[in-house]
């Protein structure tokens, strides 16, 4: 690798890094854990009544995790769980979950919607091809590597 992609690719990574660290000041200042904050987000993105399942692809989240953390935020009085229309399982904002998605949630996705607004036009779209063509070749590349077998 030369000097010119080592740089870059500390830099993304550097990004990617504070990214995730505002994501997760964000969270604590509204007293959700990241996981918490990731499933309302989705939760308001996909509507209410959405499968749980939809909420794992929507945040990124592992089934195992946005169980656990919908579990706790059903037990706060924030969402309610409800099998419908077969086996899946919906969840459903409590009266306190809108409450607590149109305060803290919602503002947040203004304020990413500004700050795509706040780029001259083009650059939305072109971070977006950029961040598609890393992804296809980085994916690429790590499907390829040899991974031991598990023991």
């Amino acid at each position: 690798m030369d000097a010119r992609t080592a740089h870059a690719n500390r830099e993304y990574n550097n990004l990617y890094r504070l990214g995730n660290e505002l994501y997760h000041n964000v969270a604590v200042r509204m007293g959700l854990s990241d996981s918490a904050f990731d499933i309302l987000y989705a939760l308001d993105g996909l509507g209410d009544g959405c499968l749980q399942k939809d909420v794992c692809t929507a945040s990124g989240l592992s089934k195992q995790t946005v169980n656990t953390s919908v579990h706790k935020l059903e037990r706060a009085g924030y969402v309610e769980l409800r099998v419908e229309h077969g086996r899946g399982t919906h969840l459903h904002l409590t009266e306190a979950g809108r409450v607590l998605v149109t305060e803290r949630i919602r503002p947040v996705a203004r304020a990413e919607e500004a700050a795509f607004a706040a780029m001259a036009p083009g650059e939305c779209e072109e971070l977006l091809r950029l961040s598609r063509v890393y992804l296809e070749h980085l994916r690429g590349l790590v499907d390829a590597l040899p991974y031991p077998e598990r023991r």
